[in-house]
């Protein structure tokens, strides 16, 4: 309906940017953050402005506030991004290659993959990496599609150009509104269930999901459940974020041991009376300063 209101579609594209991440915010817990902005790395690469993202603000800071709180200039960490989503007003072959470049753009940045044993955002209990807990969900939205094409045409372009990529860069999802929606899903004894990006669907072929509106109604719904279970699953990790985003700290220490601070000599034998199998390792905790 925004769209249609708009002469020649003037301005419908960011007032429906902004109907999407209003939706989506409606529908998640409210400890998921949804916004625009600016999704940058560590090395001070970028995807350039994304449409929705979804982040982790309890965690995470912004790296630059925007001059307003309006402004969509606001960079973030990928490490606090869940998930990356593309807008588009109507859908066709060259609207969904663009899309598809950015959000691939936005897995090529420099995102640490945090272990499948990381239970909360600053503990973990192993650092096995046959599991992972922070595969980047994107996915592209759109309110329609262009004349005279299908939705079945767009999913085999979707499908062939993901073949090409690595699995933590395939895109997870495309949804467009009043058609269907299509996603990644794994064979189980039961039938098929979502492809999560994380555990054993690592090590099996994925198979496209076409889900349509003439089966069972809503898009936009199957977009959302997709994403809850992909935000029920994930784990972020917000591991020395202050080191790698900010200036790099230069110090001096004085080589002469007359400045040190010794050990307490009763917290040297509480070490030595520590049990065998508490699995501490005396003298392995440290600072390290860059």
């Amino acid at each position: 309906m925004e769209r249609d209101s708009n002469i020649h579609n003037f301005d419908s594209g960011w007032a429906l940017e902004e109907i999407v991440r209003d939706e989506i915010s409606t529908l998640l817990p409210k400890r998921y953050h949804v916004t625009a902005g600016v999704v940058t790395d560590r090395d001070g690469s970028s995807a350039g402005d994304c449409d929705v993202i979804i982040f982790n603000d309890f965690w995470f800071p912004s790296l630059k506030v925007g001059p307003t709180i309006e402004s969509r200039r606001r960079y973030l960490p990928i490490e606090g991004v869940y998930a990356v989503l593309e807008v588009k007003q109507s859908l066709g072959f060259k609207t969904l290659d663009d899309a598809m470049r950015k959000l691939v753009m936005t897995h090529r940045l420099k995102r640490p993959l945090v272990e499948g044993g990381r239970i909360l955002e600053n503990s973990t209990l192993g650092g096995c990496y046959h599991s992972v807990r922070n595969p980047l969900y994107s996915g592209i939205v759109a309110a329609g599609l262009e004349k005279g094409v299908t939705l079945e045409d767009l999913a085999w372009r979707f499908i062939a150009i993901n073949q090409q990529f690595d699995r933590f860069r395939v895109i997870r999802s495309l949804c467009v509104l009043g058609h269907g929606m299509l996603t990644w899903g794994v064979h189980r004894e039961d039938g098929i269930s979502p492809a999560l990006f994380m555990r054993s669907d690592l090590y099996e072929p994925l198979i496209p999901v076409l889900m349509k509106v003439e089966d069972d109604g809503c898009p936009f719904y199957d977009l959302s459940v997709g994403l809850m279970t992909h935000l029920d699953h994930s784990v972020l990790a917000p591991d020395d974020l202050g080191m790698h985003y900010g200036f790099q700290q230069r110090y001096k220490a004085p080589e002469s041991e007359d400045a040190l601070l010794e050990v307490d000599p009763g917290w040297i034998e509480f070490d030595k009376r520590c049990e065998p199998d508490c699995g501490h390792e005396p003298g392995t905790i440290s600072v390290h300063y860059t």
